[in-house]
């Protein structure tokens, strides 16, 4: 998950690099993460094409809209 620099950084919108930090990326032990800004969403969940039932929710971790998620492969 993202350390709190980088969450202070893209919610004050000063991130260097936000691509870096939001979407799909690898972790240092190679699982997938997922990471979006969505301010004023109340949830969200990440959905395979074609299927109806959510892959994974994601969790605020931030009042300001972070939703982050760990994805099973």
């Amino acid at each position: 998950m993202l350390d709190r620099d980088s969450v202070a950084a893209l919610v004050a919108a000063r991130h260097p690099d936000p691509f870096a930090a939001l979407g799909l990326h690898a972790d240092a032990d190679g699982r997938l993460r997922i990471a979006a800004l969505l301010p004023g969403a109340s949830s969200v969940a990440l959905h395979e094409a074609g299927r109806l039932e959510p892959l994974v929710a994601l969790e605020q971790t931030d009042p300001a809209g972070l939703y982050e998620a760990r994805i099973p492969r």
